[in-house]
């Protein structure tokens, strides 16, 4: 079962306080600090279990494939030249069913000079939109080093002061090994890349916490500039530090520069990057796909789901779709849970209202259908928001994640399907504070200027 948010009124703030009592971020190990590596994967361990109703499919990436992706690597390795470098994770579809990050987009379009893009997401290179892409290797490179190298050190003084602040805990010396290991396993690989081939700089959607490569990046003053996939407020510990603590010089792995959406995500955190940079987005900002339905055909529920929030969001649906069987239920699956697509179906056959997606159709797609959107915790509140679309929250889990926005117009907390159903047609409140307020359009100038100031 998922756990709801924690009885124990565990949250950041409590996570901030149990690093500051205990001076986490001196913790090291040989010349490096570890504490940063650990703490992500860590507070989430103690916030819930992200356990699942369906067993994860396992890898089908047959040697062949490993072997093309190898060769592709060392070719660009070895004869090509780049002189910026792009680590995408391409999710979402764009013409003739190519596969695009839209995240890194923008800046792939304006970029000027040569580049190369190493896709972590598709592995299929039939889909891929850009060219000079290959399939970053860095999973292989893991699995093979694995082999030869034994992580010898021992966490257990560490995991017992956890165990002693946290008693449910279940995270392990093994845990810690397992991550420090990928770091020190990535920090060679993007080391060894960065010094052979010298990008002038580097563009990164994280994919997962790529501090290896930060690092690296910062090792042969490579700027590294990472942008926004998603939700970024207090509670994401990959964006937030305490301000109580004086972070040292190596304590902390970052990427140099980071672009945000607009100046909304990152007001009142502590991310201490060089600079954290307004540059916008024109794929959420476009609002286009709002127009290309007739609003009598806008009458769908889109509803975002993810692995830890997929069961609550099934059972509110089941529900709502029981009472309201002429309302389209669109159940869009995040890409972790792609695999239980099968299960969801099943789960939802009694009801012919209801469909489950994958990544037949995109998020901006369905919701030019719909009229509004369900979510617990989700980044597509916030586009359909700006799409003038309804959201309503399921006060489940994490559901105040979304707390800066309860006081907006148009966003429901619901606590049942009944609560759904008693707002759907009411009419969405246009509101000048909300216009825009999320996203700003990709700001080109502004990044042209970037790139001048980089001295490259």
């Amino acid at each position: 079962m998922l756990k709801e948010e924690p009885e124990n009124g565990f949250n950041q703030n409590v996570f901030f306080d149990f690093e500051e009592k205990h001076d986490l971020f001196n913790k090291h190990s040989g010349n490096f600090f570890y504490w940063d590596l650990i703490r992500f994967e860590l507070f989430y361990h103690l916030l819930w279990s992200r356990n699942s109703n369906v067993k994860s499919e396992k890898s089908t990436v047959s040697k062949r494939q490993i072997l093309n992706e190898l060769k592709s690597f060392l070719n660009f390795f070895l004869f090509k030249k780049a002189d910026f470098l792009f680590f995408t994770a391409s999710r979402n579809k764009i013409s003739n069913d190519k596969i695009f990050d839209q995240n890194l987009a923008d800046t792939l379009d304006v970029i000027q000079g040569s580049y190369y893009v190493f896709e972590s997401f598709e592995r299929d290179k039939t889909k891929w939109y850009y060219k000079n892409t290959l399939f970053n290797p860095i999973a292989i490179f893991r699995r093979i080093i694995k082999v030869f190298y034994k992580h010898k050190q021992d966490y257990s003084e560490l995991i017992s002061l956890i165990n002693n602040e946290f008693p449910s805990s279940t995270f392990k010396n093994e845990d810690i090994k397992r991550i420090i290991l990928d770091f020190k396993i990535d920090y060679f690989y993007y080391s060894l890349l960065f010094k052979i081939k010298k990008p002038k700089a580097v563009f990164i959607t994280q994919n997962g916490i790529q501090k290896g490569l930060f690092t690296a990046g910062k090792r042969y003053n490579i700027p590294v500039v990472e942008v926004q996939h998603g939700i970024i407020d207090d509670a994401h510990l990959a964006y937030n530090y305490s301000k109580k603590i004086d972070y040292k010089e190596n304590q902390i792995y970052l990427p140099t520069y980071f672009f945000s959406f607009s100046e909304f995500w990152t007001k009142g955190l502590n991310f201490p990057v060089k600079e954290i940079i307004s540059m916008g987005n024109s794929y959420f900002y476009n609002t286009q796909v709002n127009n290309e339905k007739e609003e009598k055909d806008k009458n769908g529920l889109l509803v975002a789901s993810s692995d830890v929030f997929g069961e609550n969001l099934k059972d509110v649906i089941i529900d709502f779709a029981g009472s309201n069987k002429t309302t389209p239920v669109y159940f869009k699956l995040h890409p972790n849970q792609f695999f239980e697509k099968e299960y969801y179906i099943d789960q939802f056959s009694n009801f012919e209202n209801v469909k489950v997606y994958t990544n037949e159709n995109s998020i901006y797609e369905l919701l030019a259908i719909s009229k509004a959107i369900l979510v617990i915790q989700s980044t597509a509140l916030y586009e359909a928001y700006h799409l003038k679309k309804k959201a309503f929250i399921y006060k489940k889990q994490t559901y105040k994640r979304h707390q800066h926005v309860f006081n907006l117009p148009n966003i429901y907390l619901i606590n049942n399907a009944y609560e759904i159903t008693e707002t759907y047609d009411n009419k969405f409140i246009l509101d000048d504070v909300g216009q825009n307020l999320f996203f700003k359009n990709f700001d080109f100038f502004k990044f042209n200027q970037f790139i001048n100031n980089l001295n490259l």
